[in-house]
């Protein structure tokens, strides 16, 4: 799959309280109906940021579901950083 289909799917998780409170509960569950590659489902998994972004998750949608999950401006620039 493209790109298009993570980035929606993070999207969705930063913009909708219900998504997000089920990819919170299950993550394996929430993203097993999307279109994802397996590679891309694992970086998701593992909110590998640093994967993410390689794999064409824009800054825009990446950063705001970083910081959902507490993680801090330096950590997350390191993390784009060491894969760009």
């Amino acid at each position: 799959m493209t790109a298009y289909a993570l980035n929606k799917l993070l999207r969705e998780v930063n913009r909708n309280p219900d998504r997000r409170s089920a990819f919170v509960a299950d993550a394996e569950s929430f993203s097993k109906d999307s279109d994802l590659t397996p590679e891309e489902r694992d970086a998701l998994l593992r909110r590998d940021i640093g994967r993410l972004y390689e794999l064409g998750v824009h800054g825009l949608i990446l950063r705001p579901f970083t910081i959902i999950f507490g993680m801090s401006e330096v950590d997350y620039l390191n993390a784009i950083r060491s894969e760009a």
